[in-house]
């Protein structure tokens, strides 16, 4: 009895720590606000920071992955290299950029909008 109680607290608990670290994960959006992630001039997104966190990291690769699927949809779809639909979507995502947000050159230096 004791072993069965041990256990269902155990995984109750883990549970509620997978729950609180997937709350405190940052958006997209947020980490664009707080000056951590950027659009870079690739089409994708990247770190502003040189070294960024584990997490940011994560981030940026689910959000790098998912666009890149994307993008190997559209450029099959219309017949066009993956670098040409990757150079329109930073046009655009640069387009996009609010004030306040960062992007980066063709040149590599990050810029605030």
């Amino acid at each position: 009895m004791i072993k069965k109680s041990f256990k269902f607290v155990l995984s109750v608990m883990t549970g509620l720590i997978l729950l609180s670290s997937v709350a405190h994960a940052l958006t997209l959006q947020q980490a664009k606000q707080q000056g951590l992630i950027g659009e870079a001039n690739n089409g994708y997104v990247a770190s502003v920071q040189p070294t960024p966190s584990p997490s940011l990291r994560a981030l940026i690769d689910s959000v790098n992955n998912k666009r890149q699927q994307g993008y190997l949809q559209i450029s099959k779809k219309n017949n066009l290299s993956l670098d040409d639909v990757t150079s329109m979507a930073q046009e655009k995502a640069v387009k996009k950029t609010l004030p306040g947000l960062y992007f980066q050159t063709k040149t590599g230096d990050w810029v605030k909008k």
